[in-house]
């Protein structure tokens, strides 16, 4: 029977050794089912970097039609603005009325 203490008494410290087995059948198992799976990775690899470069083609394009509608529109109202100096209010209300409506139909040209 123990005596009880206020204190923690050292135990033995365990040991777990885990022996290694080698298995060459397994090991060669491993060495092809690597360089297959690198080969096959390269494969993709190269499908991805033609994935990209058409990625960053048809970015470009739809950069360059972007840069070209905000030009348009930005002529558009700057005559807009030389129309309402000769003209007076008329070129606004025509502004007012046909812009949405420009709006409207290419958007609705993108959505379907």
């Amino acid at each position: 029977m123990r005596i009880p203490t206020l204190t923690r008494l050292p135990t033995n410290k365990r040991f777990n050794l885990q022996p290694r087995y080698y298995d060459p059948v397994k090991e060669d198992i491993k060495e092809r089912t690597e360089r297959i799976r690198g080969d096959l990775l390269d494969k993709t690899a190269k499908n991805y970097k033609n994935n990209i470069a058409l990625a960053y083609g048809e970015r470009r394009r739809k950069e360059k039609r972007l840069g070209t509608m905000q030009f348009l529109l930005i002529v558009l109202m700057m005559g807009t603005f030389v129309a309402w100096l000769y003209y007076g209010d008329i070129a606004l209300y025509v502004f007012a009325v046909l812009f949405p409506a420009y709006i409207y139909l290419r958007t609705r040209r993108f959505f379907d």
